[in-house]
C-alpha cells in the first residue's frame, strides 16, 4: 500500500505479482520517471494482476513513470474522479499468452471466462476518470485502453496510442487464450482482438476519445461494443469519438487473420449495434476524426439485425470525418443500421483491393463490403440520413443525397443476413467480470 505524496526514488520489480496498489484517496503519486515492472514469466496460476491499482479511490492523480509487465500496466477499479498522466504503460501482456500455462479451463484457477486483463490502462466499473497525455505501446490482447463495465463519463485525451496488436494464442500458437464467444465459435476468444482504446461496458456511457493518436491496432483503432438488452444498463452510447488520428490499423496481423475477423480492422468500429434483445449501442458520436490507411474500413458500423440506433433514442452520428485510402470502404453502414446521421465527411481512394474484397464477402456471411468510399447496406438507406458528403464513389444515390458527390458503382443490395438464432447466438463476448 502506498501512503500520500508517494514519491518513488528508486525503479520497483520485477514483481511476481502484484505491484503497487493505492488504497487512498486525494492524493498524488508521483512515480518520478522510474519504472514498475512485473514477471510475467514467474506467474503460476491466480487472479491477473496490474501493475498500478487504483482501488476504489477518488481524486488520486498518477504520473510521471513507466510501468511494464503485468497483465494490465494500470488498472483504475472502481472508485472515480481519477487522473492518470505522463505513464507510459508498454509491453503489458495477459502472462497466459507470454507463457502459455494454465490458458485452458478448468485447469485455469480464475474465475470466469479465460483472462481478465490484458491492457495497458483498463478502468474497470469506475467514472469522471482522465487518462491524459500517456503513452501506452505493446500491450494485450485485448486493447491498449479498456472502459470496462458501468464506466461513465471518462476522457481519453492526447494520448499516444500505439502497436496494440498482440496476437491472442500462446508460444506454441495452437489454440487462442483469452476472451471468449457463444455460440457457433466456441468458448474462446479471437485470434485477433487487440483494440486501440476499446469501450466494452455494458453500460460504458457519456465517454469522451479524444484527440488521440492511435496507430497499428489489430482488431481495431476505436471500438464501441454491444451488449445484449436484457443486461441492465446495457447500452454503451452517448460515447463521443472526437478528433482522433487513426492509421495502419490491421497493419502487422493482416495475414493471420481468418474471415472472421478480416474485415474488422477498421479505422473506427461500432460493433453489433442493435435494437432488440439482440444488443445495444446507440447515441454515440463519432466527429472530426482522420481515419485512414487502415487494413478494413475507415469507420464501420455493423448493424446486428435490425441495427444500430433504438427506436425512440435516435441512432448514432457520424460527421465531419476524412476517411481516405482505407482497403475497405471508407464508411459503411451495414445492414440493419437505422437512425443514424452521417454529414460532411470526405472519403476518397478507398476500396482499391477488389480481390480482397470479393474474398471476403465470399467467406463471411455477416457483412458485404462494396468497395466505395461511402456505403449504406440497407435497400434505399432505410431512415439513415446522408447529407453533404464528399465522396469519390458510393454504392447506391442516397448515399449521395443532401448535397453530397459520387458516382454510383454498384447496386444497394442489403446483405444475405442470416437468423442469429439464439439471443446471444452472434454477439461477441469480448471477456467478462474485472477488465475481463
Amino acid at each position: 500500500m502506498l501512503v500520500p505524496g508517494t514519491k518513488l526514488v528508486a525503479d520497483v520489480g520485477p514483481c511476481r505479482g502484484k505491484g503497487l496498489i493505492i488504497a487512498a484517496s486525494n492524493i498524488t503519486v508521483d512515480l518520478n520517471g522510474h519504472t514498475v515492472a512485473g514477471d510475467p514469466g514467474a506467474r503460476g496460476s491466480g487472479l491477473d494482476q496490474g501493475g498500478v491499482v487504483l482501488r476504489r479511490v477518488r481524486g488520486v492523480t498518477l504520473t510521471n513513470g513507466t510501468v511494464r509487465g503485468f497483465d494490465a500496466g494500470v488498472v483504475i477499479d472502481g472508485g472515480g474522479d481519477n487522473t492518470v498522466t505522463r505513464v507510459k504503460a508498454v509491453d503489458n501482456v495477459n502472462y497466459r499468452v507470454i507463457t502459455g500455462r494454465n490458458a485452458l479451463p478448468p485447469a485455469d484457477p480464475d474465475p470466469g471466462l479465460p483472462c481478465d486483463l490484458g491492457d495497458g490502462i483498463a478502468v474497470v466499473g469506475s467514472s469522471g476518470n482522465t487518462l491524459r497525455n500517456n503513452t501506452v505501446v505493446a500491450n494485450g490482447p485485448y486493447s491498449g485502453v479498456a472502459l470496462v463495465g458501468r464506466s461513465e463519463r471518462n476522457v481519453v485525451s492526447n494520448n499516444r496510442v500505439w502497436d496494440n496488436d498482440l496476437l491472442n494464442r500462446p508460444p506454441g500458437g495452437d489454440r487462442t487464450v483469452c476472451g471468449g464467444f457463444v455460440g457457433q465459435l466456441g468458448p474462446l476468444g479471437r485470434l485477433v482482438q487487440a483494440v486501440g482504446v476499446r469501450i466494452e461496458g455494458p453500460g460504458a456511457q457519456q465517454n469522451v476519445v479524444s484527440s488521440n493518436q492511435i496507430e497499428r491496432s489489430a482488431l481495431a483503432g476505436v471500438m464501441v461494443t454491444a451488449f445484449p438488452k436484457a443486461f441492465p444498463l446495457a447500452n454503451n452510447g452517448f460515447n463521443q469519438i472526437l478528433n482522433n488520428s487513426i492509421t495502419q490499423t490491421g497493419l502487422r496481423t493482416r495475414d493471420v487473420q481468418n474471415s472472421y475477423d478480416g474485415y474488422h480492422s477498421s479505422g473506427i468500429f461500432l460493433h453489433n449495434s442493435g435494437t432488440t434483445a439482440v444488443s445495444l449501442s446507440y447515441g454515440n458520436t463519432i466527429a472530426g476524426n482522420t481515419t485512414s490507411n487502415n487494413y478494413g474500413g475507415g469507420i464501420e458500423v455493423v448493424g446486428t439485425f435490425p441495427g444500430s440506433g433504438e427506436v425512440g433514442a435516435g441512432g448514432n452520428t457520424i460527421v465531419r470525418n476524412v476517411a481516405n485510402d482505407n482497403l475497405l470502404d471508407g464508411i459503411s453502414l451495414g445492414e440493419g443500421t437505422v437512425k443514424t446521421t452521417v454529414a460532411g465527411n470526405e472519403a476518397h481512394g478507398n476500396g482499391r483491393d477488389k480481390a480482397l474484397i470479393a474474398q471476403l464477402n465470399a467467406q463471411d456471411p455477416y457483412v458485404v463490403w462494396t468497395g466505395a468510399d461511402g456505403a449504406d447496406l440497407n435497400s434505399g438507406c432505410a431512415d439513415n440520413v446522408w447529407l453533404a458528403n464528399q465522396f469519390g464513389t458510393v454504392n447506391q444515390r442516397c448515399v449521395k443525397a443532401n448535397g453530397g458527390t459520387g458516382k454510383v458503382i454498384s447496386p444497394g443490395r442489403p446483405s444475405a443476413h442470416p437468423s442469429c438464432g439464439p439471443v446471444l447466438g452472434c454477439l461477441l463476448l469480448a471477456r467478462w467480470g474485472p477488465g475481463g
